[in-house]
């Protein structure tokens, strides 16, 4: 049966933490579908994520962030899919439930909006706030229409890249987007979860694939 709100979680090496945002996706009191898309981790991050009322989909090596979103949304045959999907990070801080009716309300109130995204506010770590608040094309945090889903292209080639192709690609297709503030919510940075050089390291890697895409993002269109 076709769930109101269908939510993918697309995470890695997030054992730690992805239980304190589940505990609040799982008691969200609306009718939902959640997927966890654990690519590829080394820890036990599909094993916590068991633990609650989600479906769990594990790759067998990590293949980058595009690709486990890709993952959940072909999981869902076209047949049941939501009218609304969210996108949420796995490693995120004080979320709430009324973050993730701020990320629906703007696709409720109207039918034209294909996507909102949530920008970060006061969230409590400088680093990320100001991230946010002049490079908010990469926020994870999103509510997208069934249509919109259903337009879009594969979303493997993405990796760390992903959001920065959402974005683009809706504005390419003249796709409305919202932008609700998502106040006192954060996120755990990658020198926090890796260590500082291996986070670094990380950190770097990301950049590159967030360049790659802006840059050849319309050849995969």
């Amino acid at each position: 049966m076709t769930k109101d709100i269908t939510i993918l979680i697309p995470a890695y090496y997030e054992a730690p933490r992805i239980e304190k945002v589940l505990e609040v996706v799982t008691n969200y009191q609306k009718d939902t579908r959640i997927i966890v898309i654990d690519d590829g981790s080394p820890d036990h991050t599909s094993e916590n994520a068991s633990k609650f009322p989600v479906e769990v989909i594990k790759h067998n090596q990590n293949l980058g962030k595009g690709s486990a979103l890709q993952s959940g949304i072909k999981y869902v045959d076209e047949r049941d899919r939501s009218p609304y999907w969210v996108f949420l990070d796995a490693d995120l801080i004080n979320l709430e439930k009324q973050h993730i009716d701020k990320l629906l309300k703007p696709l409720e109130k109207d039918n034209t909006i294909g996507m909102s995204v949530g920008m970060f506010s006061e969230g409590g770590k400088l680093r990320v706030d100001l991230a946010q608040k002049y490079f908010g094309i990469l926020n994870g945090q999103r509510a997208l229409s069934r249509e919109f889903v259903n337009k879009l292209p594969d979303l493997t080639w993405c990796r760390f890249g992903v959001e920065i192709f959402l974005s683009k690609y809706a504005k390419a297709m003249s796709i409305p987007v919202a932008y609700p503030v998502l106040e006192g919510i954060t996120h755990h940075t990658k020198e926090e979860k890796f260590g500082l050089i291996k986070g670094v390291l990380y950190r770097i890697q990301m950049y590159h694939e967030c360049l790659k895409a802006l840059f050849t993002w319309r050849k995969n269109i």
